[in-house]
């Protein structure tokens, strides 16, 4: 009883669970359906009848997406692609698949304008078609006025013929300028500094190429002068990227790499991430602020921010993340002045404490710029005091260093015990709840109020903050879900957890969420009722199946639930439910069962079989059942059923079909060797007869069987003589 899963391979970046920047639908379901029709168009000939609807998909796309975003940029990268400020998933099969296609193409972006038609769409689908490593000459390389001929596409070079890669895996020893030699490492580096220096073809595509991104062979260039020759210097890419005037499709591009680099960094090791960092620290200092802000905006999406810092913070050199955090503070992320010089103290704590020291000082450092990331959407809860305090603390001596054992913060757990101890409220209190309900710290939660001593204002104000509506949905999120934790949610708030779990199930994507779901909602019982039947209103077939599911699994329907309007719906999983909640209705019961017969579906007929053997069959149903049992084109098992039904029943004229049924015919020798095996209907009917034990006929029938030598015969009136006693 559960909505049908969404594919496996639905892109969205790699993000923690705290702050995952998710890739909106209609923009992977574009992606989507641009990167089939491209396959598409490679597959076959151009006049194949397939392509022009594909191209046509496309369109009709891009229609919705350009009504309200006016245009839409796509960054090109050589196994992701980069859109609203969101890098795709490079395992995704399906997105890899474009990317590298448009990547070969020597192509840096893709703009999409409002008026684009199928025909236009159709055309750009047949170029990017061409195989690039057989045709003449790859899309980026070839003349400017091939890739600007469409008014509303626009695709954008990339050349990058001066920058290649040399040198070993990163396993090489770093050299003593940081070269970064190969490898994963050096490839996001050198492939930043190719989309940097390269870029102002991007978003101009009719201005001359500058001499930094195309230059003569073997004739120098300034800015690509890397200290072994082969990787362009950070100075030199933070003034290209300064450069530039801002653009959606470049810097896509370019937040692209950073979002690479940074996740990157988070786990990468050896000399060539040594080397990596450096150059990004280089390069984030290098960046005036206005720039990095720039870029930090990544299409609006504060998610996607607060996820960059918190990879960098892992990951990047002390300085370059203090540049970070600085850059990205502003609407939706305050930082006061006070807190950016303690985090510069801390960033002096360690770069001059002893080498035995400064491991601590830089992981306190980077766990505090994590806690100051995550908390972005609060309003700052310092009093004037604590913040003049801050404000003297940041101008003492960096050398003034506490304890290694000291503690400053409770943990928020604590302050909740304490408040429950001494059954007081107020504002520590309310941040110590805020901060465990946003990292869905809820079993800590209900440990403190379990735990409690008595209960109190302060147990009334936890639970009320904290075990809420929102807190079912937030743990149904969790992949894969904590089925305990959620058992103890539901336990404390009881019949309000219903509403929260039946918004979940219309919208869960995980199969074990919305099977864990539907069985707490059973365990509900009659309270849940009066909550299914708003439910109906909603048009969704696995919404309805649900509700309707839910229902029937109840001893009585819920009062005012019109399950009879679904009895015609097209879905026969709708249908299904319906019955078996009109089945439970006596007055439905009769019109559901001969509606049910009457079904084109066998697995319906089944259904409305079942119901007629366990409760009886109603008499207007009887004709109904005859039919289908002497029906020789209905399957087997169905008429079996139909068989066991009558038997219930009892009446003449399931008397008379049974007989009708078990007439014994002579058969020739060449039909006995045909078929060896007595039909299902005959010895179905046969076991059925003996619910007749005082009709003549009916004993007569059985005597007569009773002759026969077939085992399966003999079987079924042994049976049948042991159930009469």
């Amino acid at each position: 009883m559960t909505e049908p899963t969404l594919p496996s391979g639905t892109p969205g970046p790699r993000a923690t669970a705290a702050f995952r920047a998710t890739l909106p639908r209609e923009l992977a379901d574009f992606l989507i359906e641009l990167s089939i029709a491209l396959h598409k168009h490679a597959m076959y000939p151009n006049d194949h009848p397939t392509l022009a609807p594909a191209a046509d998909a496309v369109a009709r796309r891009l229609v919705g997406l350009l009504a309200e975003r006016g245009q839409l940029s796509l960054g090109v990268a050589r196994n992701q692609l980069i859109i609203e400020g969101v890098a795709t998933d490079p395992k995704n099969p399906v997105l890899r698949e474009l990317a590298d296609r448009l990547h070969r193409h020597h192509l840096g972006a893709v703009q999409f304008t409002q008026g684009a038609q199928p025909v236009e769409v159709n055309n750009v689908l047949m170029v990017l078609a061409e195989d690039a490593d057989r045709s003449a000459e790859p899309l980026g390389l070839g003349p400017q006025a091939r890739l600007a001929q469409w008014p509303h596409i626009r695709l954008y070079p990339l050349t990058f013929d001066r920058l290649e890669l040399v040198g070993g895996g990163e396993e090489e020893a770093e050299g003593t300028g940081g070269t970064v030699t190969g490898g994963r490492t050096a490839q996001l580096w050198v492939g930043l500094a190719r989309a940097a220096l390269a870029g102002t073809e991007v978003d101009q595509p009719a201005a001359p190429p500058e001499p930094q991104a195309l230059r003569p062979e073997g004739e120098p260039s300034p800015e690509v002068a890397p200290e072994d020759g082969s990787v362009a210097e950070p100075a030199a890419v933070a003034r290209a990227i300064e450069a530039h005037e801002r653009g959606t499709a470049y810097d896509q591009v370019i937040v692209g790499y950073l979002l690479q680099i940074a996740n990157e960094l988070k786990t990468a090791s050896g000399s060539g991430a040594v080397a990596l960092q450096k150059r990004m620290s280089r390069l984030v200092s290098a960046l005036d602020r206005n720039t990095l802000k720039r870029l930090l905006d990544m299409g609006g999406d504060l998610s996607q921010r607060r996820q960059f810092i918190l990879d960098a913070s892992q990951g990047m050199a002390v300085d370059a993340v203090l540049d970070l955090v600085r850059a990205a503070q502003g609407e939706g992320a305050p930082i006061s002045g006070a807190m950016l010089r303690m985090l510069t103290k801390m960033g002096h704590h360690a770069e001059r404490l002893p080498m035995s020291r400064r491991p601590i000082a830089e992981t306190e450092l980077r766990d505090q710029v994590g806690e100051l990331v995550r908390g972005w959407a609060l309003a700052d809860p310092n009093p004037d005091g604590y913040a003049l305090a801050l404000q003297k603390m940041a101008h003492s001596s960096p050398t003034l260093v506490a304890a290694e054992d000291a503690q400053f913060t409770p943990e928020p757990e604590r302050i909740l015990r304490m408040a429950c101890e001494v059954n007081a409220v107020g504002d520590a209190l309310d941040r110590a709840v805020d901060a465990l309900v946003a990292n869905k710290r809820y079993a800590e939660v209900l440990d403190v109020l379990e735990g409690a001593p008595a209960m109190g204002a302060a147990t009334a104000w936890i639970g009320a903050r904290a075990i809420t509506p929102d807190a079912i949905r937030a743990v149904l999120a969790l992949s894969p879900v904590d089925l305990t934790l959620l058992d103890r949610l539901i336990g404390r708030l009881g019949d309000a957890a219903a509403s929260p779990l039946l918004d979940v199930l219309g919208e869960a994507e995980s199969r074990q969420a919305r099977r864990a779901i539907l069985d707490r909602l059973q365990r509900m019982g009659e309270a849940l009722g009066p909550m299914l039947i708003p439910r109906l209103a909603d048009e969704r077939w696995f919404v309805l199946r649900n509700v309707l599911f839910l229902a029937a699994e109840m001893t009585y329907p819920p009062a005012g639930l019109n399950a009879g309007a679904f009895r015609t719906h097209p879905d026969q999983r709708v249908r299904r439910e319906a019955y078996r909640v009109l089945f439970k209705d006596p007055a439905e019961r009769t019109r559901a069962v001969c509606t049910a017969l009457s079904d084109a579906e066998p697995g319906l007929k089944r259904l409305a079989l079942a119901e007629v053997a366990e409760r009886g069959c109603p008499e207007p149903a009887v004709p109904l059942v005859i039919t289908i049992a002497t029906d020789p084109d209905q399957e087997s098992d169905v008429r079996v059923g139909a068989i066991r039904a009558l038997a219930t029943h009892g009446g003449p004229l399931a008397l008379d079909a049974l007989l009708r049924l078990t007439e014994i015919r002579r058969r020739s020798i060449f039909n006995a060797m045909r078929s060896s095996v007595m039909p299902a209907e005959f010895l179905a009917a046969l076991g059925a007869l003996a619910a007749f034990p005082a009709d003549r006929r009916a004993r007569e029938r059985l005597e007569a069987a009773s002759r026969l030598r077939d085992p399966e015969v003999q079987k079924v009136l042994a049976d049948a003589l042991k159930g009469l006693g």
